[in-house]
């Protein structure tokens, strides 16, 4: 059609200066009506590529809008991306600051790894999501973002004083909205988090000192058991100090050899020595005894438990030439298990120290239990192939259940003292420890008996059929050179008979 009208406009200009022609008259009449037609043709066309034009660039427009809010949001869960919810946060506080108050939420997911090697990667994206979804349900018309893996943050503005009560509040009422699980498959998982928060212009005016106060309050509930929210307070800023200077001490501690290891005995059921277990102890030159349930932890947080536990075994290869030929019990974390050289690790130390693997009981603790998946049975199972053995600590504890007695290979369980506190004067706890006994015995295992501190004690649990006993009744934690020979093959009877004797001739 625009060639056709372009014809027809240079028909009609030859036409209109061609003077010699005898009908120019008529030429020229015809050259102004195709004139007019091809210009009306060429405008009409102009004004159509024009409104295609615009439509165009709308579309154009939209599309870029939908891309540039694509980028802004994160794709799985929905919620903002770090980018923006950080660049949205700096701006809010620098514009409203002085005007309105501000409540920030650091979250995290609990045992959001352990959902991951358990359940498999596609699970752990749909717990994500329903987090996403109940913090945007809990938390309306409130900033939601996703800072990266399991941590979300939320960012409420208010033009009056948030209060600590309510946004504690609010985080109940997330906690509660969690506690529905999330549907996976035929499974129903129960979902929890940690949450920090900090309040502005209480805790800060700005994004990184706001941001900064809200993750030691998120550190403070990890560390107080998960699970739950945390309020910023100041004290916290003296308490991270001195946790990052005991974490100096203790690396110290592992250079300059100051952490000792100490030897509590295990018997059988006749009081005789069947093995050892190495409990690691920190003297203080400046602050004396730190308790391991102080420092251990915070190990586990530096992430030094790894060089902890080759510490541990060094030392007891170590004193195995001064010990009886009996194994020793050391405690693995789940750090430890989760690191792919572990077994290599365990035997450069023990060809290093010409030790066999036979002396060694690998002390699965239950936060290693929870964890369990094939990937962690296989590096269990791993340890077992080249010698180790391996015992199931604290069974019953928290979350242990008996599937873990089919997840994970085993040579012992050792019930945890509360169990056996309380044989013989509550049902359920008998049923249990009957239980856990058959099962060993029908798998050949052996059952250990924690915290036997009373004759009574290793009375009932004998009864309830545990071959194997620990706890102060037999002797306490002591170090190598404080072992004399009579506790080495400790006999309780034989005990009981000397103090007999002591007793007539008083």
């Amino acid at each position: 059609m625009i060639f056709l009208s372009l014809l027809a406009l240079g028909l009609g200009f030859s036409q209109f200066f061609d003077t010699n022609d005898p009908d120019a008259y008529i030429n020229s009449k015809f050259a102004d009506v195709a004139l007019v037609g091809g210009l009306a043709i060429v405008i009409l066309l102009l004004v159509f590529s024009l409104v295609d034009v615009k439509k165009r660039l709308r579309s154009l427009n939209r599309d870029y809008g939908r891309l540039a809010a694509d980028t802004k949001r994160d794709v799985l869960t929905g919620a903002l991306n770090r980018e923006t919810f950080v660049s949205t946060a700096k701006s809010a506080l620098a514009t409203h600051g002085k005007k309105k108050f501000f409540a920030l939420f650091l979250i995290d997911v609990d045992h959001f790894k352990q959902i991951n090697d358990t359940y498999g990667h596609p699970a752990g994206d749909s717990v994500l999501v329903f987090v996403a979804e109940q913090l945007r349900l809990h938390f309306p018309g409130a900033s939601v973002g996703r800072l990266g893996g399991d941590e979300f943050a939320v960012l409420i503005e208010h033009s009056d004083p948030i209060t600590g009560k309510w946004a504690k509040g609010l985080c109940a009422e997330f906690a509660a909205g969690l506690a529905q699980k999330v549907n996976l498959g035929t499974q129903r998982l129960t979902v929890s988090a940690s949450i920090g928060i900090a309040l502005a212009p209480f805790h800060g005016r700005t994004w990184s000192s706001l941001f900064t106060n809200a993750d030691m309050a998120l550190y403070a509930s990890k560390k107080g058991g998960k699970a739950c929210s945390t309020l910023f307070q100041e004290e916290m800023l003296t308490d991270i100090r001195n946790e990052k200077a005991l974490v100096r001490e203790l690396r110290a501690a592992i250079l300059l050899r100051h952490l000792r290891v100490a030897y509590q005995p295990i018997v059988d059921a006749d009081g005789q020595l069947v093995a050892f277990e190495a409990l690691l102890r920190w003297r203080h030159a400046l602050r004396g005894v730190i308790p391991p349930d102080v420092f251990i932890p915070v190990a586990e947080r530096a992430l030094m438990i790894g060089e902890i536990g080759n510490y541990v075994l060094r030392q007891v290869c170590e004193d195995l030439a001064e010990l009886p030929d009996v194994a020793v019990n050391i405690n693995l974390s789940a750090n430890q298990i989760s690191m792919p050289d572990l077994k290599q690790k365990l035997l450069d130390i023990l060809a290093q120290t010409q030790t066999e693997p036979r002396r060694v009981v690998l002390e699965i603790t239950e936060s290693a239990s929870l964890a369990a998946n094939k990937r962690i049975a296989g590096q269990i199972s791993a340890l077992q192939d080249v010698g180790f053995k391996i015992a199931l600590d604290d069974f019953g504890m928290g979350y242990s259940e008996f599937n873990q007695l089919r997840a994970l290979p085993y040579d012992v369980i050792k019930i945890d003292k509360s169990y056996i506190c309380a044989l013989g004067t509550d049902h359920v706890t008998d049923v249990f420890v009957s239980a856990v006994v058959e099962i060993a015995r029908r798998s050949g295992k052996f059952v250990v008996a924690e915290g036997i501190e009373t004759k009574d004690d290793l009375l009932r649990a004998s009864a309830a059929g545990c071959d194997r006993f620990q706890g102060y009744y037999f002797g306490k934690p002591v170090f190598l050179e404080d072992i004399p020979a009579s506790r080495l093959d400790y006999n309780p009877q034989t005990a009981d008979e000397a103090e007999q004797a002591v007793a007539k001739q008083a």
